[in-house]
């Protein structure tokens, strides 16, 4: 696992998992933010918080100098104005990744979507919000960085680690995880060495069991 870790969106439902876990893990990981008052109100000293604003890539670097990782859990709740898909879940991932690039930062781990290469899912109505985010994950996949792209399933609130975990490739898949699975599975591909430029649904079977995370990424094949 890399120590010095740095997550865009750790103030959302997924990020602030993925926050947690690593601090539980006795990691300091890094977050950055627009507030960071309001962040260090959530995680205390567990974590380092920066300001930064993903629309502009010279605040983004203070922060990513000396990562080793990213972890991308930027995702918009608006379809329009000054927060829509396109500037924040295409452009300020854009941003992040030209940050990256200029920090020499190992490994970057974006979370996408299941779906994205399919237009006409209904997902895509909220202000193109699949479009986007599949232009961003082609931005990563030229970057030169090592890379994993998660896309999961549609996301739930209910418990993780009980369910099995399904991989596929080619966005063919459909199901559901939990954002605690998410978070497990996004700090998984840290950890695990390989492969380092991937792309991959993610999914929960409908049954339990142990979860082989040699074998999951083995089944993978690089982008």
């Amino acid at each position: 696992m890399w120590k010095n870790i740095l997550i865009a969106g750790g103030t959302g439902r997924t990020g602030q998992i993925i926050v947690n876990n690593l601090i539980a893990q006795g990691i300091h990981p890094h977050i950055i933010v627009r507030d960071p008052a309001k962040a260090a109100t959530w995680f205390g000293e567990g974590a380092a918080v920066h300001a930064s604003d993903i629309g502009e890539v010279a605040t983004l670097l203070p922060a990513m100098w000396g990562m080793d990782a990213v972890i991308s859990a930027l995702g918009t709740r608006t379809p329009v104005g000054k927060n829509c898909p396109k500037r924040v879940d295409y452009q300020g991932i854009a941003n992040l990744i030209r940050a990256a690039q200029m920090a020499a930062v190992k490994r970057f781990v974006l979370i996408s979507s299941i779906a994205v290469t399919h237009p006409e899912h209904p997902l895509n109505r909220f202000g193109r919000v699949l479009e986007w985010k599949f232009k961003s994950e082609q931005v990563l996949q030229e970057s030169g960085l090592e890379y994993a792209i998660v896309r999961p399933g549609g996301l739930t609130d209910a418990p993780g680690g009980k369910q099995t975990l399904l991989f596929g490739q080619g966005d063919s898949i459909r199901g559901t995880l939990s954002r605690a699975d998410l978070a497990e599975i996004c700090l998984a591909a840290l950890a695990h060495p390989t492969p380092a430029r991937v792309t991959f649904e993610a999914i929960e079977s409908d049954q339990t069991g142990h979860r082989d995370w040699a074998k999951l990424f083995a089944s993978l094949t690089p982008d």
